[in-house]
């Protein structure tokens, strides 16, 4: 039975609300600057091998612009980034040797979380949601492709 997700702009809420959260325990206070690539819908690969179901994932990422460019700054933000995820209950699946780069994920809803660095030494951080339902549930399949399916999978 195939189970029903949040909907598209829930998952997105989630995932400015991840965002946000984090942000708010950064000092000094970045600027945000969105990548614009992260406004794209991606297709998740579904139950039918490498072709899509219909279910898509959400991300987001942000440049994180007015930080200090020293690296034991930019290590003790990387520290309390990763302290807030894990008093938030976030599981930390990776740190880089630094310190500098981690990835996490949520517990509760298995989002994904990462710390990283872009070119130019440039924080970034980002979160993506696990594949959604654009509107929470599978769209009905039309009865010309339940046939064609049935017929696909009957035996000589």
């Amino acid at each position: 039975m195939i189970k029903s997700t949040m909907t598209k702009d829930e998952a997105l809420a989630r995932v400015q609300e991840l965002i946000n959260d984090t942000v708010s325990i950064i000092d000094p206070k970045p600027r945000l600057d969105l990548d614009p690539i992260t406004l794209t819908v991606y297709p998740c690969l579904g139950w039918t091998g490498d072709h899509t179901d219909g279910r898509i994932f959400i991300s987001r990422a942000y440049h994180l612009r007015g930080l200090p460019k020293e690296k034991d700054k930019l290590a003790d933000i990387a520290r309390s980034v990763r302290r807030h995820w894990e008093q938030r209950g976030h599981i930390i699946e990776a740190v880089s040797r630094d310190g500098l780069v981690i990835t996490a994920r949520s517990r509760s809803d298995d989002f994904r979380l990462s710390l990283s660095w872009t070119s130019g030494d440039i924080p970034g951080l980002g979160v993506s949601s696990p594949c959604v339902w654009p509107k929470g549930t599978p769209e009905p399949i039309p009865s010309s492709d339940l046939d064609r399916l049935s017929e696909s999978r009957q035996t000589p």
